[in-house]
C-alpha cells in the first residue's frame, strides 16, 4: 500500500506540471500550493471528483510532511493511513484533505504543515516530563491533556 501512496504522490506533482505548469516538490512551498488547489477544488469539483481527491492529494501532503519532518508511514487499524513523525507524534494526511474539501473555514492543510515543528516540541517536551514509557505518549496529538 506504501507504494501506491507514493505513487499518488508522483500523480499530483505530474498533474500539476503537466496540466497546471506548476513544478512541486515536497516540501512547504508544494503545500502551500496544494491548500490553495484545495480550495479552488472545494469550489469547482463535482461530488465524485471530492470524493477521489483526498486519496492523491492526501498522498501528496503525506509525503510533504514525511520527507520535511521525517517519520514514516503507518497503517493506524482505526484512524487509516498516518505519517507518524514520533512516537509521540502522527498526523492523518488523507483526513486532513478530506476535511479541508468539506470545510470553507478552520481545515488547512498548511495550517497543519506549519504547525508540526510546534507539536513535535510540544510532544517532545511532553516525553521528557512523562517518560517514554507513559500512557500518555499513546494518545493522539490533538489531547493535550
Amino acid at each position: 500500500m506504501e507504494q501506491h501512496i507514493l505513487a499518488n504522490a508522483e500523480l499530483v506533482r505530474k498533474v500539476a506540471a503537466e496540466q497546471l505548469d506548476t513544478a512541486v516538490q515536497y516540501n512547504e512551498v508544494g503545500v502551500r500550493w496544494l491548500d490553495k488547489y484545495i480550495d479552488g477544488q472545494r469550489e469547482r469539483a463535482s461530488p465524485d471528483v471530492k470524493e477521489k481527491l483526498p486519496n492523491t492529494l492526501g498522498s501528496f501532503l503525506g509525503e510533504c510532511i514525511r520527507q520535511t519532518y521525517g517519520g514514516k508511514w503507518v497503517q493506524d487499524p482505526v484512524h487509516g493511513w498516518q505519517v507518524k513523525i514520533n512516537e509521540g507524534l502522527s498526523v492523518f494526511p488523507f483526513s486532513k484533505v478530506e476535511k479541508q474539501l468539506a470545510n470553507q473555514d478552520g481545515d488547512s492543510v498548511l495550517g497543519l504543515f506549519t504547525a508540526i515543528p510546534g507539536m513535535i516540541e510540544f510532544a517532545s517536551k511532553h516525553a521528557e516530563v512523562t517518560g517514554a514509557n507513559s500512557k500518555a505518549v499513546d494518545r493522539p496529538w490533538w489531547k493535550f491533556w
